[in-house]
């Protein structure tokens, strides 16, 4: 499996995003091969039980492990939002059901950050979203994620002041973990 990070400007006031692949062993972020266009296939998870019957518990999970990060760093914790969290998993379930990782999802009812967070009736001053395929654990999610500058920069922003999370499992096995970050009107 090959690693895929990459991240994407959006233009919603302060909006940052990111996604992230997991690979075996992770090489150093300058030795990373540029990102792929053509999403590559992946062999099924040998099990996904435990993380369908944990989604919900997962999500707050990483919330817990994303604002322990932000406590260390001496910034303030960003509070769960129902509606970033509604967000998230409109984002995780869209990723699951096509098997692509990307921040804007074509075909689907709402392809773009911008598309969730209206559907969801969140007026925003800044959103940002990090992605990420193929974590087992939100200790692995968080963890890439804060190996990636990108994505860190995210989840150490200080434009932020909410988080929703959210995990799915696609039909071939595939993880989908998504962070969407928040600032209300």
């Amino acid at each position: 499996m090959h690693t895929r990070i990459s991240l994407a400007l959006l233009a919603i006031t302060v909006m940052a995003a990111g996604c992230s692949r997991q690979a075996q062993q992770a090489p150093p972020e300058a030795a990373r091969p540029a990102p792929r266009t053509t999403r590559p296939t992946a062999a099924p998870a040998p099990s996904t039980t435990p993380i369908v019957a944990n989604a919900v518990a997962f999500a707050d999970e990483v919330i817990a492990r994303t604002n322990s990060e932000r406590r260390a760093a001496k910034l303030v914790p960003l509070t769960k939002s129902v509606n970033l969290m509604r967000a998230a998993q409109i984002q995780a379930t869209q990723m699951a059901r096509t098997g692509v990782l990307e921040h804007v999802v074509p075909g689907t009812e709402y392809p773009t950050l911008a598309n969730r967070l209206n559907a969801v009736q969140y007026l925003i001053r800044a959103a940002g979203e990090n992605i990420g395929e193929g974590y087992r654990t939100p200790s692995a999610a968080v963890g890439g994620w804060m190996a990636s500058s990108g994505h860190r920069a995210n989840i150490m922003s200080k434009n932020y002041t909410q988080i929703g999370t959210a995990v799915a499992v696609g039909a071939r096995g595939g993880v989908y973990w998504v962070q969407v970050f928040g600032r209300p009107r």
